[in-house]
């Protein structure tokens, strides 16, 4: 019986976007299942490429012709069925192609490499040298050195080594027509492995002597000092005996071609190092800790269980939690995994789980190699990795009986992917948590406002951790006006007041934490003069000013120039730094405080690999007194010598043009106060503001979140933001101004002339088109349209937009333009 197999092709195009089907050759009949790696012929070339399984059917709905699947990749499918489900609804969700989706899911370090190659024909192979060479003698030049070619290479010759011979595809063509050569594919199956070669003795270590003299076998001395060795030590790593003996591989190989030893692979793991490191404490939790744990833990095994959402104070100890859950999973044969937003910035919560948990515990993270990530990949399949933590690619782990998934500090914004599929974290969480029967725990003290909501319409049960694990109080929040420390002759960055704290910390031997939403040393430069200000080049956005290289860096396209001392515009040389960067308060701060020691936390200190750690493993030991840093010390970190935060700028965030900057700053505020008190010392935060009377602020400095929630709805829903409506931005970019701008009138025509043949003619849900906030970026121009499902149904606005942006691409856009759709966007800038 026939049988036919459903599959998508490896490849980045919106054309090829759909399921192909291929006939199953007889040979794979028993071998082929669903979620199989596979080689078909693609194309008219019938180049090899590599496809995946989706679905296997008996017969063929349509009279159709079919070509052969060549071969199956891999011995068992790389993908389980829940997998091939989760790309369909990813798929659909999103408006991606399934190759964006298959990426998340596919293992790395694993890749195919296919290429044609040129032999002599079998007509040729049939004659004697003679024939051959009297045959050869009366061909074209041209075709006499691509024979003499495949002879130097044994037979057969890459394709690709012969472009160097003019029009040499032609020549290729007709002699393969001709039967003079065979043009054929071939592919090679690459897996980003790595073995280690273990070296033992065949025998028990009395035999060897008596196997040596019976069989009359000569040993020199090195190969006699391996044997000695191994007698004492069973098994051992091939290097290390050769260097550890100084002896050759030869001899090694001598020995084992004697059968007196055993050369044996197995697998390495390489896992990636960590320099920061503590010792797992024993803790007694809290009546509230042990509510959350038991609550969660009782109903793991209950089917059709709700999302679990912990919002708990900061310091409320939220990752014992965690950790209590997780050990429960592992006692019942479940695997769990850990989502943190940025791995780099919490090596303390991966130390605390590996001094836990042990060697059960994997990282994975977008800076790890590609075959760390393959290892990890692969000790995840076998069982030696039960608990993964990661960034949110961990999200798509192979774990073969998952039972937790936990998302730490889930208000992120990192949660959300920039990059198609441009998904959300917590959705894909939600889905897979449900029609796998996982638990799902979302934890924050600080929620989203979307996510907060749906715990308020019960969508999830709502676990209130409201005291934090030390039972000390929460920091005082204390708010200094700026206005008025200029009236009192106050120019600093610094406000008299946190001067003082900070001398007072210092003084009593303890840490200081300052927060600025900012890197750099100024916000931007400019002429006083005439109000020049240094823009990038290819971004519509100004410069930030970085002192030691006195440059002006993009921080969008990472483009950067060199400040002049003259205004390229006037001529004048009153060129000045503007605003505030990490740079300049770490300047000013050594100014104001002699033989103080600062150490700078941000994306320009922390870019090379291991930074970050060795930043934070001298401050935890208490070799700087002042940590100054951007968002990323809002993550997690907990250092118990800290006393005083210093938040330098509340309103760079709250300014932001973006409708949840009020929700990023009280979530800021509220992290960042949270770094102080953690330990047995009491916490100060002093809060520098221009705006000391916005609800974002006042609520903030009370730990007030219900209060937030209660204003932030309010105004959500006047305007019609999320919860309470979706958003859909499509945004059309290219170097061409004139291009972008026609191709976005374009879609928005194509979008009113479907809506209107379906009876729809109240347009006060698209806004648009408009340029971006930023409109352009890396010397693209950006149009934007956005669209809310405010009075239409969300699945037939998508159903609209996918038949215009990827059925339809090539007929209402240009090729020259892109598009990119993203479904409820972190920001629309």
């Amino acid at each position: 019986m026939d049988r036919y197999a459903k599959v998508i092709v490896r490849s980045n195009t919106v054309h090829t976007d759909n399921l192909f089907t291929y006939k199953v050759p007889e040979f794979l009949i028993e071998e082929l299942k669903e979620g199989h790696r596979v080689l078909v012929p693609f194309g008219r070339g019938n180049k090899p490429v590599e496809a995946f399984v989706f679905e296997i059917i008996n017969y063929l709905e349509e009279d159709i012709k079919t070509k052969e699947i060549v071969d199956v990749l891999d011995e068992e499918p790389i993908f389980r069925n829940e997998e091939l489900d989760l790309v369909k609804w990813m798929k659909n969700r999103y408006l991606c192609t399934y190759i964006d989706c298959i990426n998340l899911i596919y293992p790395k370090g694993y890749k195919l490499n296919n290429y044609k190659v040129a032999t002599i024909s079998d007509n040729l192979k049939k004659l004697n040298n003679s024939q051959l060479n009297e045959f050869i003698i009366n061909l074209d030049e041209k075709y006499q050195q691509v024979i003499e070619l495949i002879e130097k290479n044994k037979g057969k010759v890459k394709v690709e080594k012969l472009k160097f011979i003019p029009n040499i595809n032609n020549i290729l063509d007709r002699m393969n027509k001709n039967n003079i050569i065979s043009l054929h594919w071939e592919y090679k199956d690459h897996k980003n492995e790595k073995k280690v070669c273990y070296l033992a003795l065949t025998m028990e270590d009395e035999e060897v002597d008596e196997y040596v003299k019976s069989n009359k076998i000569n040993l020199g001395s090195k190969q006699k000092e391996i044997v000695n060795f191994l007698k004492y030590n069973k098994d051992v790593e091939i290097n290390d005996a050769m260097e550890i003996l100084n002896v050759s591989k030869k001899s090694i190989t001598s020995l084992h071609d004697k059968k007196l030893v055993t050369l044996r692979l197995e697998d390495y793991y390489r896992n990636p190092e960590s320099i920061y490191t503590s010792n797992y404490k024993e803790i007694n939790l809290n009546e509230e800790q042990r509510y959350a744990i038991n609550k969660i833990t009782s109903e793991m095994f209950d089917e059709n269980k709700k999302p679990y959402m912990i919002h708990g104070v900061t310091g409320s100890g939220k990752t014992e939690v965690y950790m209590e859950v997780i050990d429960y999973a592992l006692n019942q044969g479940l695997d769990s995994i850990v989502l943190v937003p940025e791995i780099a910035l919490t090596p303390q919560t991966i130390d605390r789980f590996k001094s836990r948990f042990g060697d059960v515990v994997g990282v994975f993270h977008s800076q790890l190699s590609e075959g760390q990530k393959h290892d990890v990949y692969k000790a995840i399949k076998v069982g030696k990795v039960r608990i993964l933590i990661g960034a949110r690619s961990a999200l798509f782990a192979p774990f073969n009986s998952l039972g937790v998934i936990i998302i730490d500090e889930f208000h992120e914004t990192s949660y959300k992917s920039e990059k198609n599929p441009k998904f959300s974290a917590i959705e894909v969480a939600k889905y897979m948590a449900l029609k796998n029967d996982v638990s799902l725990v979302l934890g924050s003290a600080t929620p989203s406002i979307d996510e907060y909501y749906k715990a308020k319409q019960d969508e999830y049960k709502l676990i209130e951790i409201k005291s934090r694990a030390n039972k000390k109080p929460l920091p005082k929040i204390e708010v200094i006006d700026m206005k008025n420390e200029l009236n009192v002759g106050n120019k600093s960055i610094f406000s008299f007041r946190l001067q003082q704290e900070i001398k007072e910390a210092i003084k009593n031997k303890n840490q200081v934490i300052l927060f600025l939403n900012r890197r750099g040393y100024a916000s931007f430069v400019s002429c006083r003069k005439c109000g020049y200000v240094f823009q990038c080049d290819n971004c519509d956005i100004s410069l930030t000013y970085h002192k030691r290289n006195n440059v002006g860096r993009c921080h969008y396209c990472g483009s950067e120039k060199e400040i002049p001392k003259e205004c390229p515009d006037c001529g004048s040389t009153y060129v000045k730094p503007f605003g505030v960067g990490t740079q300049k308060i770490e300047e000013e701060l050594k100014y104001i405080f002699e033989d103080i020691k600062v150490l700078r936390m941000d994306k320009d200190t922390t870019s090379k690999k291991g930074s970050l750690e060795e930043i934070l493993n001298k401050f935890k030991n208490q070799e700087a007194q002042v940590l100054i840093g951007t968002q990323m010390l809002s993550k997690g970190l907990d250092f118990e010598n800290v006393t005083l935060v210093g938040i330098l700028s509340a309103d760079m965030i709250l300014n932001f043009p973006d409708f949840k900057s009020f929700e990023t700053t009280f979530q800021l505020v509220t992290q960042v106060s949270g770094r102080a008190g953690r330990s047995d010392k009491e916490g100060i935060v002093i809060l520098q503001t221009y705006d000391t009377d916005h609800y974002a602020i006042r609520r903030a400095i009370n730990y007030d979140y219900e209060g937030f929630f209660d204003d932030e709805i309010k105004i959500r829903k006047v305007f019609g933001y999320a919860p309470f409506n979706n958003m859909i931005s499509v945004v059309i970019s290219g170097i061409n101004e004139n291009l972008v701008k026609q191709n976005a009138q374009n879609m928005y025509d194509s979008i009113i002339y479907l809506l209107q043949n379906r009876g729809i003619n109240n347009f006060e849900f698209i806004l648009g088109p408009n340029p971006c906030s930023i409109s352009k970026i890396n010397q693209n121009y950006r149009w934007q349209i956005l669209f809310k499902d405010d009075n239409i149904e969300i699945n037939l606005l998508k159903g609209i937009i996918k038949y215009i942006c990827i059925t339809k691409r090539d007929v209402v856009f240009n090729k020259d333009v892109n598009v990119s759709i993203d479904i409820n966007p972190n920001n629309v800038l």
